[in-house]
């Protein structure tokens, strides 16, 4: 970033396109042009009661330094000091004191300047005259009540694009919270797979088994979608099915007789879901559930939608001699799948677990949307036994 830019960014956002010297200038020349209109709006209006215009341009030129000293003192003063810093009480004293002050200074600058000049009769009036203080009061904070209106109107806009700045900001800041945290969620996820993984392939090589080499295809597979598609907000739920496929015949090569079944029931095939997501159910059943069953171990998989509501359920058997063991057991995946759950679809899942004396079953079901739904195009049921 080049050092002009790294100035502009320092400044306020939102008048970080104007210089300063520029901005300066543009306001004094506002404000001349403001004041040189009003000169003459009132010496048109008032010129045209009794045909004296220049007397009457005189006289508003006259009046001019004391309206412009109220409303400065007004907007910069009272209006930035106090009452934008919600000083109301000492806003509405000193909003009532200055008024008295300059409505004195005008009708004593009207009785020393103006009456001799233009009509001596009136200074025949008590200086201190109220009704004639009321009137110059009136005159001069007309004035100041149409300036001071831009001016909290300008205020209120800086206050609305501030809000909206820091709003992005905030929406911002939490968005890349929410992705550094699932992206976390997801590095824990991975690592713990693989190292059951590594560990099938390690007994497998120290066998010189011939599965070996299919285990380290299908675990290429897998990898190819951890990295790469896991890294995206959502991807197709046939991916997914696909890559729980692999899985699982990956964990097929540790059990000679285990009955695994993968049934897919009119799913959409454009149905997006999260990466990773369904892994720690599958995963959590063959860690704690058939991984400790020597034989006869089953596990099930359904994944089916039932209108806009996508539905998995994952149950598998439990080793009647280890149940005590086995009560209480979640597993890091699942924690982290529920974390991930609250983070992407908030208000929009529920989660049940049912622990039985034989079976453990976790139910999952999805609130679907529109995009998550898109183009219904359905897959024909499937029936996948690994």
């Amino acid at each position: 970033m080049y050092t002009g830019e790294a100035t502009r960014q320092k400044r306020n956002p939102f008048e970080a396109a104007i210089s300063p010297s520029l901005l300066l200038q543009s306001r004094i020349t506002f404000h001349a042009i403001f004041w040189l209109c009003l000169i003459a709006y009132e010496g048109l209006i008032s010129g045209m009661v009794d045909d004296q215009y220049l007397q009457r341009i005189t006289i508003s030129f006259i009046e001019l330094p004391m309206k412009i000293m109220a409303t400065y003192f007004t907007l910069y003063v009272l209006i930035d000091k106090l009452l934008i810093r919600k000083k109301y009480s000492m806003f509405v004293m000193s909003f009532l004191l200055s008024m008295a002050v300059f409505g004195i200074l005008a009708r004593t600058m009207a009785y020393h300047t103006i009456y001799p000049l233009y009509w001596p009769q009136a200074t025949m009036v008590p200086l201190l005259f109220f009704p004639k203080i009321l009137i110059g009061i009136f005159s001069i904070y007309s004035v100041v009540a149409i300036v001071a209106s831009f001016h909290l109107m300008k205020h209120w806009y800086r206050h609305q694009q501030a809000s909206q700045y820091l709003q992005r900001t905030a929406q911002q800041l939490e968005k890349e919270k929410l992705e550094a945290e699932l992206k976390l969620l997801k590095s824990q996820i991975n690592p713990h797979f693989l190292f059951n993984t590594l560990n099938n392939l390690y007994a497998l090589t120290l066998q010189n088994s011939h599965k070996a080499p299919e285990m380290v295809y299908k675990l290429s597979q897998l990898m190819n979608y951890m990295l790469y598609d896991s890294n995206q907000p959502d991807v197709p739920l046939q991916k997914e099915i696909q890559y729980i496929q692999n899985y699982i015949a990956l964990e097929k090569v540790r059990y000679d007789s285990l009955d695994v079944s993968l049934n897919v029931y009119d799913v959409p095939d454009s149905i997006r879901i999260a990466p990773l997501l369904i892994l720690p159910f599958v995963e959590n059943a063959f860690k704690h559930g058939v991984s400790n069953q020597l034989s006869g171990g089953w596990v099930r998989v359904d994944i089916l939608l039932q209108e806009d509501i996508l539905v998995l359920k994952v149950e598998n058997s439990k080793n009647i001699a280890l149940i005590p063991e086995q009560k209480s057991v979640s597993g890091i995946g699942l924690q982290n799948v529920r974390k991930r759950l609250d983070l992407i679809y908030p208000n929009r899942y529920s989660l049940q677990s049912m622990d039985e004396d034989e079976t453990y079953l976790s139910i999952l079901k999805i609130t679907l949307t529109e995009s998550e739904l898109q183009e219904m195009i359905t897959i024909p049921d499937q029936l996948v036994t690994v």
